[in-house]
């Protein structure tokens, strides 16, 4: 559970151009306090404020979504990549692939 709350936290800052250090100060919290909250020990008045500072439901911090059950990596030309999403996945192919290459 706590890897999950702690993807979302992190891809929700992400989609917001927050950064967690950013999260922590608009929660009253010290950094290091909201990572223990994100990877264990996490109290509900804490996830409160985590779901307040980023606006949306304490429900939807614990939440898997359909297009976040797949991760992992992909070489391309000798590069790897990670990814944790197929959206995280399809932007690093669009970025890196020629359209050419996409057609299969």
């Amino acid at each position: 559970m706590e890897r999950i709350l702690a993807e979302n936290v992190k891809r929700l800052c992400k989609e917001q151009g927050k950064q967690l250090k950013d999260l922590a100060a608009s929660m009253g919290v010290d950094p290091a306090s909201l990572t223990r909250t994100m990877y264990g020990n996490a109290r509900l008045d804490t996830v409160e404020k985590i779901a307040a500072a980023l606006g949306v439901s304490i429900q939807s911090l614990f939440e898997q979504a359909d297009d976040e059950k797949v991760e992992g990596y992909i070489k391309i030309k000798g590069k790897i990549y990670q990814f944790y999403s197929i959206k995280e996945l399809k932007t690093i192919l669009i970025n890196n692939i020629s359209q050419n290459q996409l057609i299969l």
